[in-house]
């Protein structure tokens, strides 16, 4: 399904800790209302994009937030939205939302940081938003979204991974799906390396023991889907390969963000970029990771894998 990435506003209401932005995106005006209609209208026309993702910064405080769905809803397309679900905490707020949307025509993603509030607050550095959320994630599961909860892999909390999918899978039901996703070190994320940037050595056992927990339970009957983003093949045992999401790039036809007027032919922050992908058997496969791993770790970990 070909995709249109729409960052429509760099403003948000938390000041995540990781957040690949820098902090004067802030100040980056947002796209109008009419840039963002002739954006989604133009990657449908030239493009044959199928789904339009919201993004931001938040875009549920962008001003013309309902306005904007109002209008791609007139299309023929599936709808994404990446949300902290913090406004949608606020009742009137998603009943306003839903009465725009059928919420199952719309996927959405909600990023939890820690089963843990005090470590996700911490990390959002807002305190409450767990609470808040998990009441907006209630209130969005109120009208059949397709619903996907984000863990961000960082050092702050990557320790407590087992016991993290034991909340989730706990908290909610099959029908959600669980994404593990490494993150971009980049813009405020780079200034807080103490407190998010991890080493693949370190955090993959950890993961390791979480996608256990899921293999258990999928032999128990459970049908969740889990998918792991931004995790090179080489380093983690084959036996995990069947949780490697391998097209999260290949599929974004356009793209527009605030500070830019690119719309085609992006290129990838992300990827099986490095020297060792170059004569990888599983280069085509892999979906290799971030960019900004060769500034902050060593590129030799990564490994070609060559069938005999």
């Amino acid at each position: 399904m070909k995709t249109l990435y729409c960052a429509i506003g760099y403003v948000c209401n938390e000041r995540c800790q990781f957040c690949p932005c820098s902090k004067d995106s802030v100040t980056v005006p947002s796209l109008t209302y009419d840039q963002v209609c002739m954006t989604v209208r133009q990657s449908i026309e030239e493009k044959g994009v199928e789904n339009i993702l919201l993004s931001g910064g938040e875009p549920t405080i962008h001003p013309d937030f309902f306005k904007i769905l109002d209008y791609i809803k007139r299309f023929d397309v599936n709808i994404s939205l990446l949300t902290n679900a913090l406004r949608l905490a606020d009742d009137t707020f998603a009943e306003k939302m839903f009465s725009i949307i059928d919420g199952s025509k719309l996927d959405v993603t909600v990023a939890f940081h820690s089963h843990i509030p005090e470590k996700h607050d911490f990390l959002t550095q807002h305190k409450g938003s767990f609470n808040r959320s998990m009441k907006g994630i209630s209130n969005m599961l109120k009208h059949n979204v397709k619903l996907s909860i984000k863990n961000n892999i960082v050092n702050y909390t990557y320790k407590d991974l087992p016991e993290y999918i034991k909340w989730a899978t706990s908290q909610f039901e099959d029908n959600v799906t669980l994404l593990f996703c490494n993150i971009d070190i980049n813009g405020t994320a780079a200034s807080n390396k103490e407190n998010v940037a991890v080493d693949f050595r370190d955090s993959i056992p950890y993961l390791e023991q979480a996608l256990d927990i899921v293999i258990e339970q999928r032999k128990l009957g459970h049908k969740r889907n889990v998918k792991v983003l931004t995790t090179p093949l080489c380093l983690i045992d084959p036996y995990y390969w069947g949780f490697i999401e391998t097209s999260t790039q290949e599929n974004v036809a356009a793209y527009k963000v605030p500070n830019s007027e690119l719309l085609w032919d992006i290129g990838s922050d992300s990827g099986p970029l490095f020297e060792a992908c170059t004569n990888c058997e599983l280069n085509k496969y892999c979906p290799g990771t971030w960019r900004s791993f060769k500034n902050n770790f060593d590129e030799s970990i990564l490994k070609s894998i060559v069938c005999e």
